[in-house]
Parts: structure tokens; sequence; C-alpha cells
């Protein structure tokens, strides 16, 4: 039985979890099905039940007499009543009837003393039992279960107490007697062979009768799911519909008796045709505590018909309260625009607001989900779904500035400011983000960038080589120096990768290569020579080789972006011009360059 009982556990544990889970299932199908699903506050107070629940268990009268060996019987309860429940909250209560069975194997005195005196003689006659004698009990009671607990989604839990008074409890037992006598005046041997005055051996006893147990205080709880969410939703629509809607429940519970049930008056051994015979249950007998605690532990199962349907308040145009302040200083965003839209309307219309002084926006709007987007000249545009559960709260939301990246052109060779045409690039999906010239006096040049989003800037100038470098700080300032178009003048292609030892060119070179490409096609009468280096490592004779290939590999690529070939000469050198020492790595890696010259 307790195994079966925590299995019941485990699969109303497991039910619960898989109903929770569903409505969050349903609910991302679609946002008019979410929005549905949502009921106004006063859909939950108010209701009013009739009860109805039945249950089946494990039971038991527990004994407090020392060395007892309880055993368990089966009992259930049946009961009607009224349950009340408002929002999360739920009462229950109303009369009961319980009925619970043991028995006990009870370890008493063995044996009993009966005086009989008379003229003539002074007799003792001795009962001894030669068994353990186990007693059962059947108790039936009426209860009045006064109980609180709350429910939520489809879990719920009840506990409280009841006042029992039992109106039927009855007892047998079983065990067996011997008997011998001893006579204090015995003084004629021949008595040795007279009769043996009824003593007995190893006799059949047995006894019953009704035992008054009293009043019962006990203290009750439950738990369990709601077996409406596994009826699926079509049912409970339909049943929501109907004049009084059912709710039924299973759960687990459990009863313990916490004040004792009160004992009969203790009975006396008796002489009843030679056999001894209890007046008395054991329980309330010289030879127990006379005192037991009830226990009942099992399933039960609840029946709520639902006698009231709550109805909705009138439809009323609540008031939809904004605040918008700044992420990084909390302030209030005066001046920013509204655009608040309803999201299930057939044909949506878009009303406009703006903050006030103090950030606050407030709009009298029908009851229903919008999707509102805000937007100011100093700050990210930002959206947000707003929903009809949220109208009487105030809603407040953060935007974030927009940073203001400040910038210089120069002329890396002579330092003067340069008048660009600046385009700035999200390196995460190549797109635009925005292009612009700097001012031709000054150099100057600012923007504001999105927060989070990896930027590359490009920038080109007339008779100067094009310059694209990834934004570090999009909130600081930065100068940027172009080299000027001089002929005879050597320029390292930084960004310009290979594979190891190959003359295979890496994918990240593109930036590099698209800026020679940009160069050539903007100066079409500039012709160029590529040059290979490479550091001492290896054979003088691969050096050259590999300096070669990887100086074609580039003149190769210009062709390929269209390029005349005859305006690009290729030749390598191999390690022969190293531009600092090859003693260290960093040294190597500086030699390991291809560079071009324009003729």
């Amino acid at each position: 039985m307790r195994k079966a009982i925590y299995y019941i556990l485990v699969i109303l544990l497991a039910l619960s979890q898989t109903m929770t889970a569903a409505p969050a299932k349903k609910k991302s199908k679609s946002k008019k099905q979410a929005a549905s699903a949502k009921t106004w506050k006063g859909a939950n107070r108010n209701i009013h039940h009739v009860a109805m629940w039945g249950g089946v268990g494990y039971s038991g009268l527990v004994n407090k007499y020392d060395n007892n060996k309880f055993t368990g019987g089966v009992g259930g309860l049946i009961g009607v009543g009224y349950e009340y429940k408002y929002d999360h909250f739920i009462l229950n209560a109303g009369p009961e009837f319980r009925i619970f069975s043991s028995a006990d194997k009870i370890t008493f005195p063995t044996s009993y003393d009966v005086s009989m005196i008379g003229p003539g003689y002074n007799q003792t006659k001795h009962y001894t039992f030669t068994e353990p004698m186990p007693e059962d009990h059947l108790v039936g009671q009426v209860t009045l279960p006064i109980m609180v607990g709350g429910i939520w989604n489809s879990v719920y839990f009840l506990a409280g107490m009841k006042i029992g008074y039992t109106v039927l409890g009855s007892y047998s037992q079983k065990s067996k007697i011997s008997t011998s006598i001893t006579d204090d005046a015995a003084y004629d041997p021949s008595w040795v062979n007279m009769a043996n005055h009824g003593a007995i051996n190893d006799d059949p006893y047995s006894a019953k009768g009704k035992t008054n147990y009293g009043l019962d205080i006990i203290a009750t709880a439950e738990v369990g799911v709601n077996i409406n969410g596994l009826l699926g939703q079509q049912w409970n629509e339909d049943n929501m519909k109907r004049r009084f809607p059912w709710h039924m429940r299973a759960g687990v519970f459990v009863d313990y008796g916490i004040k004792n049930l009160t004992p009969a008056s203790q009975g006396s051994m008796a002489m009843v045709d030679e056999k001894a015979m209890n007046t008395r249950s054991l329980h309330v007998s010289d030879w127990a505590n006379g005192r037991m605690n009830s226990l009942l532990v099992g399933v039960k199962f609840t029946a709520l018909l639902q006698m009231n349907k709550p109805q909705p308040p009138k439809p009323q145009k609540p008031a939809m309260v904004l605040d918008v302040t700044d992420i990084m200083t909390n302030k209030a965003i005066a001046a920013a625009t509204v655009e608040i839209t309803p999201t299930e309307a057939k044909k949506p219309r878009t009303v406009k607001r703006s903050t006030n002084n103090k950030g606050r926006m407030v709009a009298k709007l029908n009851a229903g989900p919008y999707h509102l987007r805000l937007t100011h000249p100093d700050y990210i545009a930002m959206e947000h779904d707003y929903s009809h559960g949220d109208f009487g709260d105030t809603l407040t939301l953060a935007m974030q500035p927009r940073p203001d990246f400040r910038f210089y052109v120069r002329d890396a060779k002579s330092d003067s400011l340069l008048a660009a045409q600046v385009t700035f690039i999200n390196s995460a999906n190549e797109a635009l983000i925005d292009s612009m010239a700097t001012d031709a006096a000054t150099g100057y040049g600012h923007l504001r960038l999105p927060l989070n989003t990896p930027v590359r800037i490009h920038i080109e100038a007339a008779n100067h080589l094009a310059l694209t470098q990834a934004v570090g700080d999009i909130g600081g300032q930065e100068t940027y120096r172009l080299e000027p178009i001089i002929k005879k003048r050597v320029i390292i292609l930084h960004n310009l990768f290979f594979a190891t030892n190959k003359t295979t060119i890496l994918p990240e070179s593109e930036t590099g290569l698209q800026d020679l490409y940009t160069l050539l096609a903007e100066n079409p009468d500039i012709r160029i020579r590529i040059t290979g280096h490479t550091d001492n490592v290896g054979s003088e004779r691969a050096n050259q080789k590999l300096s070669e290939g990887r100086a074609n590999s580039v003149r190769d690529d210009l062709i390929k972006r269209g390029i005349n070939a005859e305006r690009i000469e290729a030749e390598g050198k191999g390690e022969t011009q190293p531009i600092t020492t090859n003693d260290t790595e960093e040294g190597r890696a500086q030699n390991r360059r291809v560079e071009f010259v324009i003729l």
C-alpha cells in the first residue's frame, strides 16, 4: 500500500508538470490566442461551488502501548460541502463520513488471577494466555472538515482541521488460554483425584464487542492536480458555456488524529463458562494506556459544480501611462515621439503622442494589445509590445543614447586637414549604416552610431590612397591619415595576409585588396609595381620563389577585378631587402611583406 501511494504521488507530479507546460506551448502559436487566454481580473473572484468528494486508502489506529505491532487496514471517506474561490485562494467545508480499520498484535501480561474463597477452601484460579492476542478494529466517524489552500495553474493544495464524532466502533479478539488452580487449605491427599474444577489447557479464546471512541480532532492535508486541464481546450470551452460548469480534481490526502480518541471506561476480566473473557477492548483495558491516534492516507477525487458566473466589467477606455527615461542616467526624456498601433484591429490606425517635460505620456485607449515605437533624435529607436493586461500600471521604457563618433581626416605626409567621403559599414552583415563628407576647411566629421554593432569606416580623398579600418570606440574621437599618391614612393600593404609558406591569399585580405583596386580604378593613368619580400628562414631559392609567387597572386587578383594587366608589374626580392632584423619573430613578421610603388 505504501509503494502504491508513492507511485500515485509520482504520477500526479508528472501530470501537473505536463498541464502547466501545455498553456505555454499553445501561447507560442499566435499572439491572438495568447491574448484571448488572458481574462479580466475579476473572472477568478467570488466563485461558489457545490463540492462532492470521495477517497480510499490506507488506515489504522496508532496505539501507544509498549511493544505493540501495528498493522494497518483499508479505509475511505465520502463527503459533500461548499467551496469558495477568490483568485488563487480556496476555502472548503462540509460534512463527511469516513471509515477505517486496523489490526494490532498486543503483548500484555500473560497471566491473570481470580481468588475463590469459601467455607473450608481458599482457592486461586490462574488464567494464562498462551498466544498474542490480535485485536481488529472498525471505526466509522462523521467529521466536519474546514480546509484552506490555493490553486496555481493546474496544481492545488488544501490543509486544515476536522472535528470527528464516532458513530460506530467495534472490535474482535482471538487467542488461546490455559488455567490452573491452587488451594491454600488443601490437606487431604485424596483430593488429587478430584474433578479439575474447570481447568483448561490451550483452549481457544475469542471476544468481540462495541467500543465508543468519542470525539477526534484531526489534522488533514491534500495536494493534487486539476483534471480539467487534461480534457482539451474544446471540452473546457463547452463546459464553461453550461449553466453549471464542472471542475474536477484528483490528489492524495492524509488525515491524522492529533487529539487522541476518548477511551471508554476500563473493563476487567470475568468468569464466563469457566473461560476468562474481557469485557472491553484491550485498547482501553488495564493492559494498554487506553488512547489511540487515527490515521488515514490515500487518493481522493473531488467534483465541483460551479454555481455562479462572474459578470465581466463594462468595457472602458483605460489609460496607458508611459514614462520614458535615459538608460544611462535614468533621467526623463522630453519630446520623445511615441507611435501607438493596435495589433488586432482590422484597420489599425497609428496614434502619435509625445512625452512631456517629465518624460510622461498618457493616452486613453480601448483595452487590447498595442505595438509601441519610440523615437528621439538623440536616442536609438526602440519598440515594445503592450498588452491590455498592462493597463492601469505605469510602464517605464528606457532608451539608449546614440553615441556621437567624432573624427578628423588628415594628409599622412603634411598633416593637413582633408575633405573626404566617409562611409560607415556594419561589419557583421556588410550593411550600409550611413555616409557623409567631412568639412572641406576642418576635415572634421561626426555621426551617431548604433550600440553593440561592429562598425568599419571607409575613407576616400582625392589624390590619396583609400583607407578602411575598424572603429574601436564608437563614442570616442579618432584621427585618420591618408597616404598621398606620390610616384616612386613605396607603400606597404598592411592588410594583406597569406597562408603559411604559401602564395594563397586569405579571405581577411579583402579590405586591403579592395582599397588597392579602388586606387587603380579611380586613377586610370597610374601604373604600379608589386614586390614580394620574405624573412631569412629557409633557403634563398625557396624564399625567392615564395616572394615572386605572392606578388603574382596579388597581381592576378587585381586583374580578375577588372584592372588592365599592362598597368601592373610583379617581382620578388626574397630575403634580400629586410626592413628590420631577422633575429626576432616580430622582426621577421615585418620583413614578410608585400608592397607596391607607383611608377
